[in-house]
Order: structure tokens, then sequence, then C-alpha cells
């Protein structure tokens, strides 16, 4: 007997591998679905929507003056 891991990213691909199963007298032990990840197109798009980062950064120019005294 094995056992096989295996990551589908279709929910039409996964269908047609369970409806297999029964004819390669295989059985579905236990199913995990995981979270998403989110591209960095995604994550850039979210900063931006929020605001950017510009702002926590504050003043360049006021950090610079500081900086050098």
């Amino acid at each position: 007997m094995s056992q096989l891991l295996i990551e589908i990213d279709s929910e039409e691909n996964e269908a047609i591998l369970l409806s297999l199963l029964p004819k390669l007298e295989g059985r579905l032990i236990e199913k995990k679905t995981t979270p998403k990840k989110p591209t960095l197109s995604e994550v850039i798009e979210k900063i931006v929507q929020s605001g950017g980062i510009g702002e926590s950064f504050g003043d360049a120019s006021e950090w610079q003056r500081e900086i050098r005294g």
C-alpha cells in the first residue's frame, strides 16, 4: 500500500481525481485545504491602497539634517 500527498490547484481537477479513486481501488483518507498565498502584486496593491509606506518613514530631509548634525 502507498500513500500519496498530492497538491491540486483547481476544483475541477480535484473532482476528476476523486472520481478516479474508486476505479483505482483508492480512497480519500484526509483532505486538507491551505489558504492561497497572495502574489507580490497583490501585496503591493494592498500597500498602495492603504496609503503606501512613505508616511511611515517621516520626512527624509529632516532625517538627513539630524544625521549630519
